[in-house]
């Protein structure tokens, strides 16, 4: 690939494709010389050209390189060492020169120069040719062209981007792929089948311990066995007796044998203790009636018998009421009830909670 140096006048050209002023710029001939001359934007001509060729075509390969053809069929004898792209309206476009011949041309064959042009910015759409009837562009993703084959080291290796593999080198490159992926494979299956042998051996040792051992209810549990096979755990439930009761040690209770439980939650209440073997816990409030004796019934007689009463309340509020507090008479507590005395001259309001069985 080649670097070519476009001319002022041959910028300007390309400028004004570019910007849409003209049409693209037709390349028509290529001016051969056989002196190296130096390349300067200033040139309007090929130094010492020689010939003119008009058979020229061309073609982008990339927005940035135009790959170009010439050929010379005369039999002409001479030395390539420079050469210039002229317009169809005779302006040297762009121009190349080296000390060394690019091609050296004799009179028993004729001259097929192929090139890949390099532009520093893209120019793909701004430059056409006038011929392109035996055009051989580099093969692009997206071009048709000539292309170099891969050896079989460059397909091997698989960094080339720019060379075809062929049914020959694919077929190598797939067998030995295949031949790899086998041994691979075998190698693998191999260590799979010790280890899968080994896990086995180690299944069957962990199930057989597993199998081997128990579980057993213990506690409140009951049930169990080995794990040979499916396994109930059960943890009995107690009723209302049971917690009424309050003798066993082997049941669980429940919220909802709680829930069951014979009680009232209100100002004057009822509830039976849990465990408290028949023990009940009862409440309320009534009014002292002023210098005398009241009586108040509980909310449920006791069963068996009435263990305590606490009154709790206050005085009237009178000045002659300070020291009359209503007190509990002892001896009226019955399974129904109880009677308290007051000597305060105004009722007074009363609370009391009373424990039996």
């Amino acid at each position: 690939m080649i670097q070519l140096m476009i001319t002022t006048a041959g910028l300007d050209a390309l400028v004004n494709a570019g910007s849409g002023a003209t049409d693209p710029i037709r390349i028509v001939s290529v001016g051969l010389s056989a002196n190296h001359f130096v390349m300067a934007p200033t040139l309007t001509a090929v130094p010492g050209e020689i010939k003119r060729l008009t058979s020229v075509s061309g073609q982008s390969a990339s927005e940035t390189i135009i790959h170009m053809t010439a050929q010379d069929t005369s039999a002409d004898i001479y030395d390539l060492r420079g050469l210039g792209l002229y317009l169809e309206d005779g302006t040297l476009f762009a121009a190349y020169s080296q000390a060394e011949p690019i091609v050296r041309k004799v009179s028993i064959a004729f001259f097929l120069l192929a090139l890949d042009v390099a532009f520093a910015n893209a120019v793909q759409g701004e430059i056409v040719f006038g011929d392109t009837s035996f055009l051989l562009p580099p093969a692009t993703e997206t071009v048709k062209g000539s292309i170099e084959i891969a050896t079989a080291a460059e397909a091997a290796a698989g960094t080339d981007h720019e060379r075809a593999i062929t049914p020959l080198t694919l077929q190598q490159r797939l067998a030995a792929l295949s031949q790899a992926l086998n041994a691979a494979i075998a190698a693998l299956a191999a260590e799979t089948d010790a280890d899968l042998s080994a896990l086995a051996s180690g299944v069957d040792a962990l199930l057989a311990a597993l199998v081997a051992r128990t579980i057993t209810g213990g506690g409140l549990v009951t049930g169990g066995g080995d794990l040979s096979a499916s396994r109930v755990l059960t943890v009995p439930r107690a009723t209302v007796a049971d917690l009424v009761a309050g003798t066993s040690n082997d049941v669980a209770i429940t919220p909802l044998i709680l829930a069951g439980m014979t009680k009232y939650l209100g100002q004057n209440g009822y509830c039976p203790i849990p465990g408290g073997q028949g023990l009940m816990l009862q409440w309320g409030r009534f009014t002292a009636s002023s210098n005398s004796t009241s009586s108040t019934l509980f909310p449920l007689a006791f069963p068996s018998a009435c263990l305590a009463v606490v009154p709790a309340g206050g005085v009237s509020g009178g000045a002659d009421s300070q020291d009359n507090p209503p007190v509990l008479v002892e001896s009226s507590i019955s399974l129904t009830g109880f009677y308290v005395f007051s000597a305060d001259d105004s009722s007074a309001g009363m609370r009391y909670i009373a424990v039996g069985l």
